[in-house]
């Protein structure tokens, strides 16, 4: 699944909330990610769940590479 497909555009009104993208679409949002969740496991869709930033947020992403 590849979550870059969808712009900022659609995801800037999810700004803050927990989001589900299932296949290239947003399935569901909400405050928190046990909400989310709850609806994801109701849909029996896979999903990447992930929390929106607000637009003066930066996240930064970190990954560990073990030799």
């Amino acid at each position: 699944m590849d979550t870059r497909s969808i712009s900022w555009n659609k995801l800037k009104k999810y700004s803050g909330l927990w989001v589900a993208v299932a296949e290239e679409e947003i399935l569901t949002s909400g405050r928190t990610l046990e909400e989310v969740m709850k609806k994801v496991e109701t849909s029996g869709k896979k999903a990447e769940v992930f929390q929106v930033p607000l637009e003066e947020e930066v996240y930064i992403l970190a990954f560990v590479f073990e030799l």
